[in-house]
């Protein structure tokens, strides 16, 4: 019994080479194969990372309401309870997505990336609501996806196509800057539309330098 390193298909018939990949395979055993499974090694980490969880939670509230009650008994308000909240609630959902296995980690990287806007943005409005949160946090995030998602793309050549969807999504986030700059609530319009040119140009370079693979990816995904 063989079997590909590269894809993990299990080959019965004597091959030395993986007939979807093309990789060089390697000899296992029953006795080897059989080990892997039902993953307890797999199942035995996710028992450790909920236990570190619930490590979390506890010490994020007794934090918090230490933090909370020195605000109040110095300054009569609860805003740093607020913010210890806020950035605890972002520091659990973190660790409960990465424990999810089944969770494509494309779709962690734009939720992560949400929730830190959502808890810089409950900052600003805590402290005094200057709008930086607005002006710069939220059209520079989209930026730096976009910047993640060409690394991802370098790093994925085999599969570089399968962001396009996210670069989609990024370009849609980035019109979100220049239309709160129409209701004055964004005061800087030049990042808010340098985000968003920038999204744009990010998604038509790739078209244009992937080609056919690129308008096969969209018409599977879209039917365009």
């Amino acid at each position: 019994m063989s079997k590909c390193r590269n894809c993990g298909v299990l080959l019965k018939d004597p091959e030395q080479v993986c007939p979807l990949c093309k990789c060089i395979v390697e000899k296992v055993s029953e006795e080897q194969h059989n080990k892997k499974y039902p993953y307890l090694d797999a199942e035995h980490g996710i028992k450790k990372m909920q236990r570190a969880l619930n490590i979390y939670v506890f010490s994020a509230i007794v934090a918090a309401v230490i933090l909370g009650g020195i605000d109040y008994a110095v300054k009569g308000r609860m805003s740093w309870f607020i913010i210890v909240c806020a950035f605890m609630i972002y520091g659990y959902v973190t660790l409960k997505v990465s424990i999810q296995m089944n969770t494509g980690y494309q779709l962690k990287i734009i939720f992560q990336t949400l929730l830190a806007i959502a808890v810089l943005i409950l900052i600003d409005m805590l402290s005094g609501f200057y709008r930086w949160s607005f002006d710069y946090i939220l059209p520079g995030s989209f930026f730096l996806m976009d910047i993640a998602i060409i690394i991802l793309m370098i790093v994925n050549q085999r599969n570089w196509q399968s962001y396009i969807p996210m670069q989609i999504l990024v370009i849609a986030l980035s019109v979100v800057p220049v239309v709160l700059y129409h209701f004055h609530v964004v005061t800087k319009p030049v990042v808010a539309v340098s985000s968003l040119g920038f999204s744009v140009l990010t998604f038509v370079g790739t078209l244009i330098i992937g080609g056919q693979r690129a308008r096969q990816e969209l018409y599977r995904r879209f039917h365009v």
